[in-house]
């Protein structure tokens, strides 16, 4: 029992409860950011509007509360709650009677022209194509508004664009079936009807259901523009015959009766009233300006009439007001036409071809809507599937009740939704009183002026026809542009299929001519412009300086097929060439697949043809950048043995671009150091023998050719003369000396040299390292400098979670000189390849010496700075060319 005084528990919850149930109406009356912001401003501003909003919902004070028995404040709380519950759904009611007007508007519109009614067995069958329309709209406004869109508030009618596809159908059938047999005409149109509606549900749904969505989004969008282009010629020419109830064709007769004056009356108001809305359009952009333009269309018409006393039984007879429908005809109407029995099922399977084509049409709407309606509502993470299958069950709910296709509508869901109906309970309630109208019936037809119907039908089809082949002026290339008119004309000429057909066929044509127009050749370029990260011996770069003009990379890209492997096949032949190869003689040919996604059997079958022309000119083929495992792998091991197991020495294989630059300056070296063992007698270093190349017997494998007047010549050059070829001082050489000496011999020839390089090699001592160890690593100090004496060393960079590695270092070169001199820590990570010796000059050492002996660490610094320099170029050189 409650104290006299406080406020009894009851009340408590039962004020709790009121205020969450304000919570939740706040959410209910907009989703998104920008409707809460100004919602809560207009309360801060208007005092007391938000209660009068709600119902006049005040919390009551606990003294007020107790004003009387408890049970009667339950009742008026109670009452308050009921009260905002009928009242909140009144804040919808202008978007409701907006989206209202917008779906009578498109139902009289396009619902009474859903059969062609130029053909005598459906000249009355207005009634049932509106009854339909509003059927088939309310049924997408009850799907979406449930939950199966992420939209609120989004609206779904009738899809429009499907009455060509439709009028192919009915035409279809009455091939098929014949007039004289109007009963089974009629019995399977509706039949077709409805599978056709089916069977775009049911396509909608296995993509949304499947995920497959994405696929939508590959079809090149100037088909689709084309074919919106040919239903906008469709509703014209639709329009015409509507309003003046006569069937075009191209002959005298027809010609002469479209322009009789009554005729030319009712066609021209129509078109001249959608002329006047589009120049009027240019002047008012409101949303809401082209609803009330036909709203006052038909009372200007009725004003004028009457003042002119013509009466409705006039106006209809002459074809300016719609007859009114059967007497007593109901709004189920459209059921009784269905005859399962009397159905002709042949002709139904005959219209499949053009069900799939509509199906076709229909998905691509999807990705086009949703997305603009996702920016134009500031809804993110829009999920395609989601609404697809949105589509899907709506569309089969459709079908299965017998009437037409549904999609979602963009202009109207943006019109409704701004209106303030950006709730899914205003979607239902939109959903309602379609419903109320389809079951009010078609009655209302009979009081509709013709020329407010073809003025509708004009303006849309103008919009259509200048959105395809206007607005596309200047924004396609012509190709895109030649074929969005051959698609129009195609469908106004020929059919709607057709029209469809040819415009793919013109795509794929049209597609393959411009990628083969695409070079797959990315970059070309000889060994001089790029080479590989290998840290070498100063005669050893000196040496391939001047042949690796004898290396040529090609860099391919994109997807090579019949199209484009022509242009690679011509550029390798004119390498070939002989003017070309007495200027330019190459002995390798790498071909770096690493920018090719995908290859097709003929762009395969013609590397063989390569190999074969390759290997006729002794002429290496490196194949980089394709794993076995890839498609491009895969297809070059199954072209006739491009790539195959057999080791073949003319086909070589590398992971990557530097690797495949690695493996061809390491032949090139291997014939100098056969040269220089011929020349002074001497046996081949044997810290290269781990460089995986084919033991060749002699020197003259190159044979007499440029080639070898090439090679020979840069051998001669790059062998170290007999002055730098022996040190200076004899005398007392530390171990390091002979090492030191190699690597700097062709740097500077002074003598100073050889004294600067004795005097530092005694503090250098010596170091073995075993397999994958780390010298340092990346961010850390540095602590000494090397010279490796024997072995490999792998050069690491982080490359986001993976290490690659981007440099090798062989004997006879420096590392860690940069870091030890500039005090920086290192930028990268260094292991050792194998086990490797070398020689270190730790950093105390170093430390010690610079301030014990300033002028002789300063002529060893410069000479340490010189090695690093001559690198420079190469590692330059391939980050810019390998790219």
């Amino acid at each position: 029992m409650a104290v006299q005084g406080q406020p009894s528990p009851t009340l408590h919850a039962d004020m709790s409860k009121l205020h969450t149930d304000r919570a939740k109406l706040h959410t209910d009356r907009g989703n998104r950011p920008s409707d809460m912001a100004k919602q809560h401003s207009d309360d801060a501003h208007v005092p007391g509007e938000q209660d009068r909003l709600l119902g006049t919902q005040v919390c009551l004070t606990p003294e007020a509360a107790m004003g009387g028995d408890n049970g009667y404040a339950r009742l008026q709380r109670r009452s308050h709650a009921a009260l905002n519950l009928l009242m909140m759904p009144l804040q919808y009611i202008p978007a409701v009677v907006l989206g209202l007007i917008m779906n009578l508007l498109d139902g009289l519109s396009y619902g009474l022209i859903a059969f062609p009614v130029s053909i005598p067995v459906f000249d009355k069958f207005g009634p049932a194509g509106f009854s339909m329309y509003m059927l088939s709209s309310a049924i997408a406004q009850f799907v979406y508004s449930s939950g199966a869109s992420a939209f609120r508030g989004a609206n779904g009618t009738m899809l429009i664009e499907a009455i060509p596809f439709l009028y192919a159908i009915c035409n279809k059938i009455v091939s098929v079936v014949g007039v004289e047999q109007p009963d089974r005409v009629i019995a399977t149109t509706m039949a077709a009807y409805a599978t056709s509606t089916i069977i775009t549900g049911l396509v909608f749904f296995l993509l949304g259901f499947l995920r497959i969505g994405v696929l939508v989004d590959f079809f090149p969008r100037h088909i689709l523009v084309g074919c919106i282009g040919g239903v906008g010629y469709f509703l014209m020419q639709t329009g015409m015959e509507v309003t003046s109830q006569i069937q075009l064709s191209l002959s005298w007769p027809v010609l002469r009766e479209l322009f009789a004056p009554n005729a030319l009356g009712l066609w021209g108001s129509s078109l001249g009233l959608a002329v006047l809305l589009r120049v009027l359009c240019t002047r008012f952009t409101h949303p809401l300006f082209v609803p009330m333009f036909f709203m006052v269309v038909p009372a200007m018409f009725y004003i004028t009439t009457a003042a002119l006393g013509l009466s409705m039984e006039t106006l209809r007879a002459t074809g300016w007001v719609f007859a009114l429908p059967d007497a007593g005809e109901p709004f189920y109407h459209f059921y009784t036409l269905f005859d399962f029995g009397n159905t002709d099922w042949h002709a139904v399977v005959k219209a499949v071809p053009t069900m799939l084509g509509l199906a076709f049409f229909s998905i691509l709407h999807v990705p086009i809507n949703v997305p603009a309606l996702a920016v134009s509502t500031n809804v993110d993470k829009i999920d395609t599937n989601r609404e697809l299958l949105a589509h899907g069950i709506s569309n089969l709910a459709s079908g299965c009740l017998g009437s037409f296709q549904n999609y979602l509508v963009y202009s109207n869901s943006v019109l409704f939704i701004r209106s303030g109906g950006d709730s899914n309970l205003a979607g239902m309630i939109l959903g309602v009183v379609t419903l109320g109208v389809f079951i009010s019936g078609p009655s209302i037809i009979g009081y509709i002026p013709t020329m407010v119907v073809g003025a509708l039908i004009f303006h849309l089809g103008l919009e259509l026809v200048k959105e395809s082949l206007v607005d596309t002026i200047g924004v396609v290339n012509r190709i895109e542009y030649v074929t969005i008119v051959v698609i129009v004309l195609a469908m106004a000429t020929i059919g709607f299929n057709e029209g469809i057909f040819i415009g793919i066929m013109m795509a794929c044509f049209f597609f393959i001519l411009l990628y083969s127009r695409r070079t797959a050749l990315r970059k070309a370029y000889t060994g001089s412009a790029v080479r590989s990260t290998v840290r070498r011996l100063y005669s050893q770069r000196r040496f391939l300086d001047d042949v690796c003009r004898q290396i040529q990379v090609m860099r391919l890209q994109g997807f090579m097929f019949f199209g484009t492997i022509n242009g690679i096949e011509a550029y390798i032949r004119n390498l070939l060439e002989q003017c070309q190869w007495q200027e330019n003689p190459i002995r390798f040919l790498v071909l770096d697949f690493a920018l090719v996604n995908g290859m097709d059997f003929s762009a395969a079958e013609a590397f063989i043809r390569v190999r074969r022309l390759l290997e006729a000119r002794e002429i290496y083929m490196v194949i980089c950048g394709a794993e076995k495992s890839t498609e491009v792998g895969r297809a070059l091991r199954s072209a006739a043995g491009v790539w195959s197991d057999d080791e073949s020495e003319y086909v070589q294989t590398a992971q990557s671009l530097n690797e495949a630059l690695e493996w061809c300056e390491n032949v090139l070296l291997q014939f100098y150091y056969l040269h220089q063992a011929a020349e002074h007698g001497t046996e081949m270093p044997h810290s290269y023998s781990f460089v995986s190349t084919p033991q060749f017997k002699d020197v003259d494998m190159y044979g007499s050719s440029p080639r070898h007047a090439m090679v020979t010549e840069a051998t001669h050059s790059a062998m170290p003369s007999s002055h730098n070829s022996t040190p200076s001082l004899q005398a007392h050489q530390a171990p390091a000396f002979p090492l030191l000496h190699q690597a700097f011999m062709d740097l500077d020839s002074d003598v100073t040299a050889d004294e600067t390089l004795a005097w530092i090699a005694p503090h250098f001592e010596r170091k073995q390292h075993p397999p994958a160890q780390h010298v340092w690593l990346a961010g850390s100090s540095a602590d000494a400098m090397y010279i490796v004496e024997s072995g490999t060393l792998r050069v690491y960079v982080e490359n986001g979670s993976e290490s690659e590695a981007v440099e090798s270092i062989l004997p006879g070169t420096l590392l860690g000189e940069l870091a030890l001199i500039t005090g920086q820590p290192h930028g990268t990570t260094v292991v050792s390849d194998g086990s490797v010796v070398m020689w270190e000059l730790s950093k105390s050492v170093f430390d010690e010496l610079s301030t014990a002996e300033p002028a002789k660490m300063l002529a060893f610094v410069r000479l340490a700075l010189m090695y690093p320099a001559q690198g420079m170029k190469a590692i330059t050189a391939y980050a810019f060319c390998a790219q």
